[in-house]
């Protein structure tokens, strides 16, 4: 193993931004797609995902195959304003929530 291996990314500590994290909440962190993995309070360390597929809530009438971003906690449509990146949708949407790809 390289002497500098650090981890293998998948799972990062990241710093919670202001307003806190929410355990199963979509975020972008700078410009780092993320799921939270646990709560942590503003500037407090968390453990994230970065990488997978999770079901989030999304705008409604998205298809699978969508490149979304994300605004206000939920997934819209790449492109809306004041949105950040995030992913592309696994499956349509149904019920307001939809899984989907982060893609960092």
């Amino acid at each position: 193993m390289a002497k500098n291996y650090v981890e293998d990314g998948e799972s990062p500590t990241l710093i919670a931004p202001a307003g806190g994290v929410v355990s199963g909440g979509a975020y972008v962190i700078g410009t780092l797609a993320c799921v939270a993995l646990a709560d942590a309070a503003a500037g407090q360390p968390f453990a994230a995902r970065v990488v997978g597929v999770f079901s989030l809530p999304v705008t409604a009438g998205l298809l699978a195959g969508a490149k979304v971003s994300l605004k206000a906690g939920a997934l819209v449509a790449d492109g809306v304003a004041a949105s950040l990146p995030f992913g592309k949708l696994i499956a349509d949407e149904s019920g307001g929530f939809a899984p989907a790809r982060i893609s960092n």
